[in-house]
């Protein structure tokens, strides 16, 4: 489209004076239209017109003729702009300036007819120029997405014929190239870039440093609610995709202007790509728009490759944690592949994450089975998962450290080691190592307790991975039954619990806590009595009554009492070392079952 300042600039006669609506000259205009001398003045409005007013023309037809009413109604019927042929009252132009119309006041002696012939033809021009630089731009688009040319290839192509500065941003706001046009040599692409004036704008686009962590600092994260909104507003089509302009912070410079449209890939806003500058005209918004159409291309391919590279890379991982592999050089052949080498001295940490209390964005997930409610650990989205990655990579890289990660449902796995190849220092070593990992996801996500769990090194290479795996997986369960959300476990430190937990038969541990202590849990849960706590508390303090009444603030005839109840109830004498055994074990196993409530 043509703008109402194009018109200004290359077609309206000299002496022509803008007297109001400046702001409004970016209007696009579609046609021009003369006004009639006879009623209806304006007929066929459908917007995006210049009209041509001759006031002797009105006047001739109705006396009492208001200016100001005509701009209203050609307001409301979405008019780009006005020019007028005689002399304009002072209420007119206020009332053209309140509604951001562009008013001109045209030179004496201007023939109406004859500008609206130029004006026809002017558009007509310049429509078919432009439908030639579209088909152009598609072509030479079309043939790098074809070719398979990359992300960089277009958004090279796109700063040549643009002229413009040009970023590409993930759908996660950050930035995956910038281009940058340097106007010192000129471009290969005659004819293609050649501006109204006749002179050629030439660019040897650079790239620019990229950080990974760029991405709170995105002109469009910045303005997530206005994007949000227009997005939602709109058809999104990878083939024509929207494009919305954007104000960059200025900081007492000039204001700049960011154009940007998303990159529609398998039906989803994978990322965006934009034009720097302080104005657009239609060329630059045509070579925006099929540079994202062409990116999607790009971007369906990186998402194809992607999944079969993730589906792969899932298979190895979940055969190195669950020790499915039947051969070690095998299994160690296939990782290589992925660029893992699974001969270094690797530990395993496993993640669970829970909702904040303390957050009021949306109620803990929660199931009640038999009778309780039990609060779930939050499952890990595809998004959150590769944001994770990206946070254990930035310390791995930062540290020499090599890891792995595998997101397995509701648990982030994180495989560590040393690239030197040497070990690290033991258990307080490693635990500093997860401890690393467990503030930066609970720092990038502070609405939820992130607890880790660490299982023990053992030697023999991808041997010892699927038990280091079990153990890290045990030992951040039993970590939130023990301790609650937010800390770290490691296996070794579980002492009893190890044994328990390695006991492989469920059925097995609940029929021998039921055998020791189902008749004290049956009359607590009949009369809301204490003798489960007050049998915890026997063990916790030596077995003193003394202690007991002491720490937990009950008197000691009340817990004698209670302890003689117990006895009568299970037949079992708390003074024969082999039930008090059975007992405290039972009392252990009610931690691991999670029946501890």
């Amino acid at each position: 489209m043509v703008t109402v300042q194009e018109l200004q600039q290359h077609i309206l006669p000299a002496g022509t004076e803008l007297v109001a609506g400046q702001s409004g000259l970016g209007h696009e205009v579609s046609w021009v239209l003369a006004g009639r001398s006879r009623p209806p003045i304006f007929d066929g409005l459908k917007g995006n017109e210049l009209v041509l007013i001759s006031v002797r023309v009105l006047r001739a037809l109705d006396e009492e003729f208001h200016l100001s009413r005509l701009f209203n109604y050609l307001s409301e019927k979405g008019v780009a702009g006005a020019a007028i042929l005689g002399e304009i009252p002072d209420v007119g132009i206020e009332a053209a300036d309140e509604l951001n119309l562009p008013l001109f006041v045209l030179p004496e002696g201007t023939s109406l007819p004859e500008l609206e012939r130029n004006i026809t033809k002017y558009i007509a021009e310049n429509n078919q120029q432009l439908q030639h630089w579209n088909q152009e731009v598609y072509r030479q688009f079309t043939e790098l997405a074809i070719e398979g040319k990359g992300i960089a290839a277009v958004a090279e192509l796109l700063c040549k014929l643009s002229g413009k500065a040009v970023i590409v941003e993930d759908a996660n706001f950050r930035a995956r190239v910038r281009f940058t046009p340097d106007r010192s040599e000129v471009s290969s692409l005659v004819g293609i870039t050649e501006s109204r004036n006749g002179q050629h704008n030439s660019f040897t686009p650079e790239v620019s440093p990229v950080m990974d962590d760029n991405g709170p600092n995105s002109v469009l994260h910045n303005n997530l609610a206005i994007l949000r909104e227009w997005l939602h507003n709109k058809d999104l089509r990878a083939s024509d995709p929207p494009l919305h302009t954007f104000e960059m912070a200025s900081d007492g410079h000039p204001a700049m202007l960011q154009l940007t449209a998303p990159i529609i890939a398998q039906g989803t806003v994978a990322g965006y790509v934009s034009l720097l500058g302080s104005d657009f005209d239609r060329r630059q918004r045509v070579a925006l728009s099929r540079a994202a159409s062409a990116l999607a291309i790009e971007r369906a391919r990186e998402m194809a490759v992607s999944a079969v590279e993730d589906k792969f890379q899932a298979n190895v991982l979940d055969e190195l944690l669950d020790g499915g592999f039947t051969s070690p050089d095998a299994i160690i052949e296939r990782a290589k592949r992925l660029g893992y080498n699974l001969q270094l001295p690797y530990w395993v940490a496993s993640f669970a994450f829970r909702q904040q209390e303390k957050s009021l964005r949306k109620k803990p997930l929660t199931i009640v089975l038999d009778g309780r409610e039990m609060e779930l650990d939050l499952p890990v989205s595809e998004t959150m998962g590769r944001e994770l990655q990206r946070l254990v990579e930035q310390e791995s890289s930062r540290r020499n450290w090599a890891t792995i990660t595998r997101v397995r449902d509701d648990r982030f796995v994180v495989f560590f080691a040393n690239t030197t190849g040497k070990e690290f220092g033991g258990p307080a070593e490693a635990k500093k190592v997860v401890m690393i990992f467990l503030e930066r996801f609970a720092n990038s996500y502070p609405d939820i307790s992130v607890s880790a769990g660490l299982g023990r090194f053992y030697e023999g290479g991808v041997e010892g991975l699927p038990k280091q795996s079990a153990e890290a997986e045990k030992a951040v369960m039993m970590g939130l039954r023990l301790f609650g959300p937010g800390q770290l476990t490691y296996f070794g430190d579980l002492g009893v619990y190890r044994l328990l937990l390695t006991i492989g038969n469920n059925r097995e541990l609940r029929e021998f806590y039921q055998e020791v202590l189902g008749r004290l849990l049956e009359h607590d849960s009949r009369n809301g009595g204490e003798l489960i706590r007050t049998l915890e508390a026997y063990f916790r303090y030596q077995s003193s009554p003394s202690e007991m009444a002491k720490n937990i603030k009950v008197h000691r005839n009340t817990l004698l009492y209670r302890l003689r109840r117990i006895q009568d109830i299970t037949g079992f004498d708390l003074e024969d070392s082999e039930t008090s055994l059975a007992l405290h074990l039972a009392l252990r196993i009610q931690e691991v079952l999670g029946e501890k409530k």
